[in-house]
């Protein structure tokens, strides 16, 4: 990490560095904001508490709360700060976040002088002032720098140490209160105080290494929408992640689905560019939902239609199945939204054909996209076409069928069939 800089592990993560300072210095504000609130309590309810307390914290009032409205600003002028710096995307330097807990943990030892001076030494040393050196150690977690957190927590137990001591040392005992003036008892605090900075170092270093890793783990995913499109499924976007899938360039076996809306000039002719892009949207986002559920990747947008594909880049063994049963459900959804009313009558045709295909991503390095390419490919498209010939809603190649079990009586046999531009014939089968 390049203090004062951007960060060396990217973007993502300064972001995420920046956010926890600036909820660090929010969370310490509302600290000293509960800290002035518990000092109105006492002031407000007298009868509560001892009567030399509460005498003693009235003569402070005016200190205590000038200290903390005073650092309560202090915190949220960091916090602005700091809301700056992430909008410029650079770290605060070193020396910002040391002196910033230099000044943190001073104020726990600024409570124990005053109210050493108003209320004796060791009633100060005992008080509960001292137990606010490992909150502020604990909030240094939040900066997630290990160093930091060692340097507060080291930084805290000297200064309980000395002031124990200074007050040990040249300073008459009451009678009665010689157990409150054991030394080792003050020691001892002292290095729980500044294990609390170990601890905190520990946790740090833990919590750093988690949000690394979320933040990669969300930049891959938006890496995997980016190049597979938006449309892309939970599900699909977890495989990809876990599976590492090489998309610089691959041959593999995937089932091709090419659809197209029947008469779409028709469709669009008399309305208005909204009208149009409002019918597509809800037809397609149907569309794209089943071919989700699926387990199929909406890869291209073909203005009256699209190509998805079953099995790419995630291998699937399921993949002429899963794209038949997506074309099914998609004839059978359109037919309910016909049926209501929803949209305008409208018919489609779907093509499905399975072989192995060159996958990978095309374009500049400014733009690249998964793309398909192969005889596959082709002969989809081209079987899609052929859906107007044989008056179909669903044809697909009997190489999909043949890997399809239990389903072949729904399918009519319209044999071997020439498509344009094909060298070769295929064997078609119509949704019955």
């Amino acid at each position: 990490m390049a203090a004062g800089g951007r960060s060396l592990e990217g973007l993502g993560v300064l972001s995420a560095l920046l956010d926890s300072e600036r909820r660090r210095a929010t969370l310490t504000a509302w600290v000293f904001a509960m800290l002035a609130g518990l000092l109105g309590v006492v002031l407000l309810i007298p009868g509560a508490w001892p009567e030399k307390l509460h005498e003693s914290i009235y003569r402070l009032m005016w200190p205590l709360g000038l200290l903390f409205a005073g650092m309560m600003v202090y915190e949220l002028v960091l916090r602005f700060r700091i809301r700056r710096l992430l909008h410029k995307s650079r770290l605060p330097g070193w020396v910002f976040r040391y002196s910033n807990s230099l000044i943190e943990i001073t104020v726990p030892t600024v409570i124990i002088v005053m109210l050493a001076q108003e209320m004796g030494q060791l009633q100060a040393l005992s008080s509960a002032a001292p137990l606010l050196y490992p909150l502020f150690v604990g909030m240094t977690v939040l900066y997630l720098d290990r160093w930091v957190s060692l340097f507060a927590g080291a930084v805290a137990g000297l200064q309980f140490g000395w002031v124990a001591w200074y007050y040990l040392h040249g300073h008459p005992v009451e009678p009665g209160m010689e157990l409150l003036a054991e030394p080792s008892a003050y020691v001892i605090k002292s290095a729980l105080v500044f294990a609390s900075g170990m601890v905190a170092g520990f946790l740090a270093v833990e919590l750093r290494k988690q949000l690394v890793h979320a933040v990669h783990h969300a930049e891959e995913r938006d890496h995997a929408v980016s190049v597979f499109g938006q449309h892309v499924s939970p599900e699909i976007a977890e495989r990809l992640l876990r599976q590492k899938i090489d998309i610089s360039g691959e041959e593999r076996e995937a089932c091709v689905m090419f659809l197209d809306i029947r008469d779409f000039s028709k469709l669009a002719s008399g309305k208005s560019p909204a009208e149009v892009m409002a019918y597509l949207n809800l037809l397609f986002g149907e569309f794209i939902d089943i071919v989700n559920a699926h387990r199929g990747i909406v890869n291209k947008f073909l203005g009256d239609g699209f190509m998805a594909v079953f099995g790419a880049p995630v291998e699937d063994a399921d993949k002429c199945r899963h794209g038949v049963d997506a074309a099914r459900d998609m004839i059978r959804r359109l037919r309910e939204m016909n049926e209501s009313g929803s949209i305008p009558a409208t018919r489609v045709g779907i093509g499905l054909h399975v072989g192995r295909l060159m996958t990978g991503n095309v374009g500049a390095s400014t733009r690249k996209e998964y793309t398909l390419i192969g005889e596959t490919v082709n002969v989809a498209a081209r079987i899609e076409e052929a859906t107007k010939q044989f008056n179909a809603n669903l044809l697909v190649s009997g190489s999909v069928l043949a890997r399809c079990s239990n389903i072949g009586a729904e399918f009519e046999d319209l044999g071997v069939v020439e498509l344009k531009g094909q060298r070769e014939p295929v064997r078609l089968f119509k949704l019955a």
